[in-house]
């Protein structure tokens, strides 16, 4: 499978996420599933999500500023360093997501031209790894994939039926 046909289902799989987070009460929404430093809540997950492919796709492989930064907020430090958004209303959560999408969706030929160009990627400021651009495509779509199937369990330990985000539904449907 090919890196456009793969966002192409996230796009959709997102969209059949986002329906069902606007179903729960923002209390539920906004409580600490899991008691861990990170994310705790699904707020937290949908904000942080949103925040790595902004920060990779937009700051590192396109060299551009973040769509974070129309949000008025605080730039985090890290995708990993801006937790607890129990306080913030989904909707300007997803709004933001939203926004990061047509972002990438906007870039993409130039991400894949990128990505295609066999450039190295630090893998943070700390650490001497890097990805090539390649790498970090996949890596951040991957997350994705990970995060949305933590959100999916947290959906369900609240007592709501989340959607099946498998690619082999999304698509068929």
């Amino acid at each position: 499978m090919d890196a456009s046909a793969f966002y192409a289902y996230l796009t959709r799989a997102r969209r059949d996420l986002w329906a069902e987070l606007r179903r729960p009460s923002d209390g539920d929404l906004s409580r600490p599933i899991i008691p861990a430093q990170g994310a705790r809540c699904l707020k937290d997950l949908a904000l942080h999500v949103a925040t790595v492919e902004d920060g990779w796709f937009r700051g590192d492989l396109l060299g551009r500023s973040l769509v974070f930064g129309r949000l008025g907020w605080p730039e985090p430090a890290s995708a990993d360093g801006d937790w607890h958004h129990e306080d913030k209303p989904l909707d300007t959560l997803l709004a933001y997501w939203e926004a990061v999408e047509a972002a990438t969706l906007a870039g993409w030929p130039e991400l894949l031209e990128v990505a295609a160009s066999g450039r190295r990627i630090p893998v943070g400021e700390s650490r001497p790894e890097t990805l090539s651009a390649d790498e970090v495509l996949w890596h951040v779509m991957g997350h994705e994939v990970r995060h949305t199937a933590q959100m999916v369990q947290m959906i369900r330990l609240l007592g709501h039926t989340p959607p099946s985000l498998d690619r082999v539904f999304v698509l068929g449907r």
